[in-house]
């Protein structure tokens, strides 16, 4: 029988020693279970946070192939980069 079970009238009917050993092993058995509970929660966050990181690389392929490079601007880019590396610095 558990104590939820008991009736107050069986509660009184308990010594002191017996009410002690269940009010411990009540409080093992609520640190077991908030142990459970506490495990239960990291794992379903684990879980959450493993989704999501599979649908953004999901999201990353389908991005990259959405790319296009404009050929055009990178040329531009490397040509002012080497002109400006060309250039004699002002040492002021």
């Amino acid at each position: 029988m558990t104590t939820s079970d008991r009736s107050d009238d069986e509660l009184e009917q308990l010594t002191d020693q017996q009410l002690l050993k269940l009010l411990t092993d009540t409080d093992l058995r609520m640190a077991r279970l908030q142990h459970e509970v506490r495990r239960r929660m990291q794992s379903r966050a684990q879980a959450e946070r493993r989704a999501a990181q599979h649908a953004e690389i999901s999201r990353m392929v389908e991005h990259l192939n959405q790319t296009t490079v404009d050929w055009q601007k990178v040329r531009e880019f490397f040509r002012d980069s080497l002109v400006e590396a060309q250039q004699p610095r002002n040492n002021t």
